[in-house]
């Protein structure tokens, strides 16, 4: 009978290298404690004063308050509503027991378990792994930054190699604040929160480094710099050994790196190190969690985002990731970005002033800088009083439809662009049921040629998105060329993408959105949006669209300036630079049903039975009459 193979974890392998090396560290402290007097080192213990073991312990207890603070940070992070307090008791319990017992990050997430049941299996591990990796990646700054070069020799190098670190990670987490792996996008720290997951590891490690050193006779302690950075080495050395508390290879590492301390008086402040840091806080972690009752946590349902507002342009924010914010009685949409966390076109109901202090509240509960954006004028103005900083940074140009007429003086210029797509034969009609390949092929061209689609409050081509919203289209000698689409609200009407192949006849997008007005004067709608472009306040920045700018003052709209605004200047700035980045660099859209350029026939979100297209039908009359009728 054949014998059955025992199956090997998969995980084992990976530890077997680290756990080498841990049993080879331990070997090698035994036989440094076969040649130790251990007559010395009780002697040398028992030598420790009432005063030393008590600052040890107050640094020991400061070193846990910054450790708490990980997973606060963590739960703000994944948006997991634990209260601070709860998270914090929960990730000290979690970090005392896994750093004493070995295996940290399944020990500390067997603890968080048992103190949050109500977080749930997937995030007790997403928190565990934040924390842990965080604090690794905190390390390894301070390792390179600042322990190796004090330790060379070097310690006016930590002026260079710390803030270049520090820069350098801040650039590389705003360049990429997220990560594709597996097909997931996954979302790294905000910058915010990475600066103070830094702090608080240097505090941590700071703390944690004067626990030992207020244990060592002063006649044989080095300075404190140089024992923080032999700590922090060693510190990494007994992570990496994978042995309980790291013991074996931390003492020989520091031992290493502290030469000429006597032996047994720096074996006696070890021990005590490891009673006051390790044993104790372990103890007491292990206590809190026999006798703590698991936290019940209520996770509301978030209410689904209610897109119809006064604005039209509200209804963008779908393809973003939208959240309702309610205080007082007043409603608003928000974004949560990387950086910075939007209230996009101010409230939906109710005042804006009664929003602004619950707003900045849940923005630094997900470890973002709160920011406003698209205000316009009356919600700027009570911003302002309300202590926030405000800068007009775009205006939107507004066409009042019932009075438009394009025979007004100002309209010359969109006059003589219909002229001329009229004469080179352009065919403008409104889809009823879209040729989503070919809507698809034209957008691929306008985005190779623009640098890609813009994001966040910007459309992106998308048929889910688009299959409720008005579609107008442009044809040349029979082909399509370009489009428009727009979004909704009671009253008006916003023109959102703008999608077309190059070399077009000249007047067709004009022609495309004197269709559009048609359509909503044909619905009774008040005012067509043209959208944004920058103020002139901005300066140069407000002269870069010059050609846009251009192509909305033909239709001479109104200009109604929009404002942004944030707690202070600082963030101000910091918020604006935010928004670019991630109008710019949006995050990729969520897989959809519907696949435009392989459909065949096209299919639409929802419907399972393929749709037969239709003939185009027109929406506006042909561009002759257009040009000649009187508003």
């Amino acid at each position: 009978m054949a014998e059955r193979a025992i199956p090997i974890p998969a995980g084992l392998p990976r530890q077997i290298p680290p756990l080498a090396v841990g049993v080879l560290c331990l070997w090698l402290i035994w036989q440094q404690a076969q040649m130790l007097d251990w007559q010395a080192v009780l002697a040398a213990f028992a030598a420790i004063s009432p005063l030393q073991w008590l600052l040890a312990l107050a640094a020991s207890a400061a070193s846990f308050v910054a450790v708490a603070q990980y997973d606060v940070i963590s739960h703000r992070h994944f948006d997991t509503g634990v209260p601070a307090g709860q998270a914090g008791r929960a990730g000290a319990a979690a970090i005392a027991l896994g750093q004493t017992l070995g295996f940290g990050p399944a020990v500390g997430a067997a603890v968080r378990w048992r103190l949050l049941p109500g977080l749930g299996h997937g995030d007790v591990l997403r928190v565990t792994g934040f924390v842990t990796l965080t604090f690794l990646t905190c390390w390894a700054v301070m390792s390179l930054g600042f322990a190796l070069p004090v330790l060379s020799g070097q310690g006016w190098m930590v002026l260079v190699t710390l803030p270049a670190l520090i820069l350098g990670g801040a650039v590389l987490l705003w360049r990429f604040p997220r990560l594709a792996l597996l097909g997931r996008q996954i979302e790294l720290p905000s910058l915010p929160a990475a600066g103070r997951l830094l702090v608080l590891s240097a505090c941590d490690l700071i703390c944690a480094a004067l626990v030992l050193y207020v244990l060592l006779p002063s006649e044989i302690a080095p300075t404190f710099l140089t024992l923080l950075a032999a700590f922090v080495l060693a510190l990494g050395a007994g992570m990496i050994g994978g042995t309980p508390g790291g013991v074996g290879p931390f003492e020989l590492t520091l031992a290493a790196m502290l030469p000429g301390t006597d032996m047994a008086t720096l074996a006696a402040c070890l021990l005590a190190y490891r009673a006051a840091y390790y044993a104790l806080p372990a103890l007491l972690a292990g206590l809190w969690c026999l006798i703590a009752r698991p936290t019940a946590i209520s996770r509301a349902a978030l209410p689904a985002p209610d897109l119809r507002g006064p604005r039209a342009e509200l209804a963008i924010v779908a393809q973003s990731r939208p959240q309702v914010l309610r205080a007082h009685g007043a409603e608003a949409i928000t974004l949560r970005c990387p950086q910075t966390s939007i209230l996009f076109l101010g409230p939906t109901q109710g005042d804006i002033k009664d929003l602004l202090q619950a707003h900045e509240t849940k923005s630094k509960s997900q470890n973002r800088i709160a920011s406003l954006y698209k205000l316009t004028a009356r919600d700027a103005i009570r911003a302002r009083r309300a202590g926030w900083q405000v800068q007009a940074f775009a205006q939107e140009a507004v066409i009042t439809l019932q009075g438009f007429d394009l025979a007004t003086p100002g309209r010359r210029q969109l006059r003589r662009a219909l002229r001329k797509a009229t004469q080179a034969g352009v065919e403008v009609q409104r889809l009823s049921a879209p040729d989503w390949r070919a809507l698809a092929e034209v957008n691929a061209t306008w985005a190779a040629a623009h640098g890609g689609e813009r994001g966040l409050t910007m459309g992106r081509f998308c048929p889910d998105y688009l299959q409720d919203k008005p579609l107008f289209a442009a044809y040349h000698q029979g082909r399509l060329v370009a489009f428009v689409s727009a979004v909704e609200a009671p009253g008006a009407l916003c023109l959102d993408l703008i999608r077309h192949e190059d070399d077009i006849p000249t007047g067709t997008m004009q022609a495309l959105v004197c269709a559009m007005i048609e359509h909503a004067r044909d619905d009774c709608l008040a005012e067509l949006s043209l959208a944004a472009v920058p103020h002139p306040a901005l300066g140069r920045l407000g002269r870069s669209k010059t050609g846009l700018t251009r192509f909305k003052q033909s239709f001479a709209p109104r200009w109604r300036p929009l404002y942004i605004a944030a707690p202070g200047p600082l963030s101000l700035a910091f918020s604006a630079a935010a928004i670019w980045q991630e109008i710019h660099r949006p995050e990729p859209l969520p897989p959809t049903r519907t696949n435009p350029l392989t459909a065949d026939p096209p299919r639409i979100a929802g419907i399972s039975q393929p749709i037969t297209i239709p003939a185009l039908r027109p929406c506006t009359r042909p561009l002759t009459q257009v040009l000649m009728r009187r508003h």
